[in-house]
């Protein structure tokens, strides 16, 4: 009989990094920016939490992945941006959290 091999991941298990950032900042009801969001893995899991998501990301094609991956979750509090940190000026738009993960 064949074993199952689970897929190997660079990530940590889902919700992991979510606690983890708890244990610093309550993201419960809060204005998140996310610098280098990649495909938006990490976004959809805070996004259940989050008051507001904008999610930035250099790369076109992983932000149009996030875009329709979040939609697909059907998580409405999310906007993605392609663009990096650099890239945002002051605005009026307040943030009470930024979150660097992975994007280094």
């Amino acid at each position: 009989m064949g074993r199952t091999v689970e897929p190997v991941s660079d990530y940590p298990p889902p919700g992991m990094e979510v606690r983890l950032f708890q244990r610093h900042v309550d993201l419960a009801g809060k204005r998140i920016l996310e610098i280098g969001c990649g495909d938006g893995r990490l976004t959809r899991e805070i996004a259940p939490l989050a008051a507001s998501i904008l999610a930035v990301e250099p790369d076109p094609a992983r932000v149009a992945d996030a875009t329709r991956l979040t939609a697909d979750a059907g998580i409405t509090n999310v906007r993605f941006r392609v663009g990096s940190a650099q890239d945002l000026r002051s605005s009026a738009e307040p943030f009470d959290v930024a979150l660097f993960s992975w994007s280094l």
